[in-house]
């Protein structure tokens, strides 16, 4: 029996051990790396693509790109113009839209957000365009009682509201359009202008009876405006021009955070 013991401890000495590193890893699957890059292609695109275009820009076989596309068109992400291009579908925005509320964009904004209300002692509301409305994914209030009755994921008119109107004035032209198809009453392009040139936007009345808001657009990394940062309260008592200083500061704040050239103070 001590022999077969020793026999055996021999064994599992000479048995070689297989660590941690030299286990096979889970291999990424090439096909998905391919038609998640042929998304991101496409997204930088101010308008549809051609097959052939995509093939210059990806360095593939446009048959390669053509199936991806057809692919990708057959899942909901792409669809095909009567010209026969492809372009992204409001697929990608919705779980754009989605990404936004897991990525923590309430979170990142509330400090500013926090001190926006200690100033104004206002209402103060985050929204984000989401189909054909602005919806609040955010709001604070200072302790007291508004006559201002929003709630997080309320709606917003988009025409209506300081925080739509700022949201169309930086949406790109691809969103628009899908907004004019969904039946929503775009502003010309002149009077979207004027409000990029402020950097901000009001509304008075339209939309609450006796509430003023104003709206400053919240962008990403990369330019693109992801949010609007707003604040309400009754036209009364509100202060416009000392509401929309501070509102542009905080904002300049908040774009600051998420361009990752600060952090929240």
């Amino acid at each position: 029996m001590v022999v077969a013991g020793r026999a055996r401890c021999r064994a599992e000495r000479r048995r070689p051990r297989v660590s941690e590193e030299s286990k096979p890893r889970t291999q990424p699957l090439s096909t998905t790396l391919k038609s998640l890059g042929v998304l991101e292609t496409v997204a930088q695109a101010e308008r549809s693509v051609r097959v052939s275009e995509l093939a210059r820009e990806l360095g593939w076989s446009r048959a390669a790109v053509h199936q991806q596309l057809v692919t990708l068109t057959a899942a909901g992400w792409m669809e095909q113009t009567d010209e026969g291009a492809y372009r992204l579908t409001l697929r990608a925005a919705w779980v754009g839209q989605s990404a936004l509320r897991q990525a923590g964009l309430a979170d990142r904004v509330l400090p500013a957000m926090e001190r926006l209300v200690e100033e104004i002692r206002e209402a103060v509301s985050l929204a984000i365009l989401e189909r054909d409305t602005a919806t609040i994914i955010q709001r604070l209030e200072p302790g007291r009682t508004l006559q201002v009755d929003l709630r997080a994921e309320a709606q917003m008119p988009l025409g209506r509201s300081a925080s739509g109107k700022v949201l169309m004035a930086w949406a790109t032209e691809r969103q628009l359009d899908d907004l004019r198809n969904r039946g929503v009453e775009v502003p010309a392009a002149e009077d979207l202008a004027a409000i990029r040139e402020a950097g901000y936007a009001t509304s008075s009345g339209r939309w609450l009876d006796g509430v003023t808001g104003i709206a400053a657009p919240v962008f990403d990394v990369h330019g693109g405006c992801v949010g609007a940062l707003s604040l309400a309260g009754p036209a009364s008592r509100l202060d416009v021009e000392k509401a929309t200083t501070a509102l542009l500061r905080r904002a300049e704040e908040v774009n600051e955070v998420l361009s990752g050239k600060g952090g929240a103070r």
